[in-house]
């Protein structure tokens, strides 16, 4: 099928169809392969009228879902079983309509059957539209409730775990550069069950961090699941979230920023991996390799046109973040690629920006066990794609 997507992409890009029209463009094609296929059915092979009508729709059917799904629609689900099932359903209810407007049309009004097969394809098409718009290729959207007016302008969502020799220096880092910059700002940090004094620290800084919030967990239970924590209670028109150890600079947020402002992007995402961005102090080799093999089936296999997904500083508009979040099944590592999918499948515009990093000599991330663990969180996110579960 996929051969068949440039074609009309550069169809779509000269001419800006909308849906409605687009659907009725596969219509004509549709109709065009029904009622000449009827016509040859019935006049060369002979067949009854029910039988050549019925095969003549199934094979418009199989050409109507395959450019429905790749052009009108744009669903990106790979989910072929479940969308063509339902899409059967839609095309079955379609073909009751077929064969008793023809039955009533040819033997009680005695119009001639091609004339009967025209009106009834204008009918069945609406039949058609509306039930593949709002039932098989529907992607439901969450309903988020924007307000009226943000408390700030943005939200920053810092994960913790066992960060106390490092969190204080990048909550000054973050106060420091809001204060400069004067926006209205919550800082959000999301303590991940630490076994040190992360929350103590943090609950310290209160008294000079301006509107620092402090959500503690019982128990660790992943960064992701300490980020999503993070966006349900942000209040802020943009939300950001960022590692606890300043790895990407709080000033790389300006370039963010600017492009969900300029290029009408919902996400924009820090790379390290693009040109432009800036390593400081790079990762040692092995860790470079694995997290390049990785991004590569990543790339080929989940999410393309990205070339770093894992880089820990990425900013959402209000509604792309909570959306997205809600939908979240992955609790550890993986959740920066799970995001990024979900993103991608609900046609949410993505902008990669190179970033200055700086790898952190206190890391803690195990390269072989997380890599492996990151592995098994691709191959389950890749099932829920393919099983349409991040669709519900």
């Amino acid at each position: 099928m996929r051969y068949l997507e440039p074609i009309f992409m550069l169809i779509d890009k000269n001419y800006q169809f909308k849906p409605f029209v687009r659907y009725g463009i596969v219509g004509v094609i549709g109709t065009i392969i029904d009622v000449v296929s009827l016509y040859v059915l019935v006049e060369f092979f002979k067949l009854p009228l029910l039988v050549a009508t019925t095969v003549s729709f199934l094979l418009a059917v199989s050409n109507n879902f395959i450019l429905n799904k790749i052009w009108t629609f744009k669903n990106n689900s790979s989910n072929y079983r479940k969308l063509f099932i339902k899409f059967l359903l839609v095309s079955i209810v379609g073909l009751l309509i077929t064969n008793l407007s023809m039955l009533g049309q040819v033997l009680v009004l005695g119009i001639w059957y091609i004339y009967a097969k025209l009106i009834t394809s204008a009918l069945v098409l609406a039949w058609n539209f509306l039930g593949n718009k709002y039932w098989t290729f529907l992607i439901k959207n969450r309903q988020v409730v924007i307000p009226r007016e943000f408390e700030y302008l943005f939200s920053i969502i810092i994960p913790a775990f066992n960060e106390e020799k490092r969190i204080v220096l990048t909550l000054m880092a973050v106060s420091n550069y809001l204060q400069t910059k004067k926006y209205s700002a919550e800082i959000i940090v999301v303590d991940d069950g630490s076994r040190d004094n992360t929350s103590e620290i943090v609950r310290t800084r209160k008294k000079v961090i301006h509107n620092l919030n402090l959500f503690t967990l019982a128990k660790n239970k992943g960064k992701g699941y300490a980020v999503k924590v993070g966006i349900e209670n942000a209040k802020g028109k943009y939300i950001l979230f960022t590692d606890a150890d300043n790895s990407t600079p709080i000033e790389e947020l300006d370039k963010l920023y600017v492009a969900l402002q300029e290029n009408k992007s919902d996400i924009a995402i820090g790379s390290r991996y693009i040109l432009g961005s800036n390593l400081r102090v790079r990762q040692p080799y092995y860790r470079v390799l694995i997290g390049r093999i990785g991004n590569l089936l990543i790339r080929l296999f989940l999410i393309e046109n990205i070339k770093d997904t894992q880089c820990g500083f990425k900013l959402f508009k209000y509604a792309a973040a909570k959306d997205i979040f809600s939908r979240q099944k992955i609790r550890r590592y993986g959740f920066d690629m799970e995001a990024l999918a979900i993103a991608k499948m609900l046609n949410y515009k993505i902008e990669e920006i190179p970033v200055s990093w700086i790898n952190s000599a206190d890391s803690r991330l195990r390269p072989i066990r997380d890599a492996l663990q990151t592995l098994m969180e691709f191959m389950y996110i890749k099932l829920n794609l393919l099983s349409g579960r991040y669709k519900d």
